[in-house]
């Protein structure tokens, strides 16, 4: 059961990441600093480059937990691996989409504080972040 659910939190953890990045590109398309807009800023540019990367990659590896759950094939592993990296990713996508805000990221208006606290709750519900390397651990010691 905790399997399942663990993907599920996966996906949400997913989601909030997509959301927060979303927010970040739009806020950096309008803040100037400079004469330009800060996503043409290559400290941005970059920034917004790895939080795409880290999000595409979580999305593999939910799919692929989803698919496997779906097909009737083990996947209690792949669940753990999947909610372990996506918390992960929306966690510092979340933080990195605060940072591009600069001092608006703080503030409840712009919603990715909340995305943040959020992203961290995915962390510690279903079983923390150090639950699922004790899962994965466990996993790699039986093979």
């Amino acid at each position: 059961l905790l399997e399942g659910g663990r993907i599920g939190i996966a996906a949400q953890a997913l989601g909030i990441a997509a959301g927060a990045y979303e927010l970040a590109v739009k806020y950096s398309k309008e803040r100037k600093a400079f004469g330009k807009e800060i996503i043409n800023h290559q400290a941005v540019a970059f920034k917004l480059a790895d939080m795409a990367t880290a999000i595409e990659t979580a999305r593999l590896v939910v799919h692929k937990a989803a698919w496997l759950k779906d097909n009737n094939q083990p996947y209690g592993t792949i669940s753990a691996m999947a909610k372990l990296y996506a918390t992960d990713v929306a966690m510092k996508v979340t933080t990195e989409a605060v940072q591009i805000h600069g001092g608006y990221g703080y503030v409840k208006e712009y919603h990715v504080e909340r995305l943040m606290r959020e992203a961290k709750l995915t962390q510690i519900y279903e079983g923390t972040s150090e639950i699922q390397k004790l899962v994965i651990s466990r996993a790699i010691s039986k093979d």
